[in-house]
């Protein structure tokens, strides 16, 4: 498992987050207005952009589940868990930082994951 793999979890979990936004605003725009023309216009591109979400949900969970067996696979504890929160839960180094506790920073745990993915990438 790469960092770009990685990071990419992080990304598309992201994406599909606003893109789900999106989706509920235009489905709540303009309710109350039901021209002929722009209902159908709104109706195809909900469509579209349920479709589209569909697909980046079913990438997100391929790669989910890889890099969840990555993850699992880390016998350091501490490290494991680096990972998980980062890249599983999507969260900031500073949020990783105090998940963990003990003292560690974001600094200290970005180098964390640095070290490991540098120490497996020389195997």
């Amino acid at each position: 498992m790469t960092k770009k793999e990685l990071m990419q979890l992080y990304y598309l979990n992201r994406e599909i987050m606003y893109d789900m936004e999106e989706l509920v605003n235009l489905k709540i725009e303009n309710r109350g207005l039901k021209t002929g023309a722009w209902e159908k216009r709104r109706e195809k591109m909900i469509k579209k952009r349920e479709a589209e979400l569909v697909t980046k949900i079913h990438s997100c969970t391929e790669l989910r589940d890889r890099v969840k067996r990555f993850i699992d696979s880390i016998e350091d504890s501490l490290t494991r868990q680096v990972f998980y929160y980062r890249y599983s839960k999507c969260m900031t180094w500073r949020q990783v930082a105090y998940m963990i506790g003990g003292g560690n920073s974001d600094e200290g745990v970005r180098k964390i994951a640095e070290r490991y993915l540098k120490k497996i990438e020389k195997k």
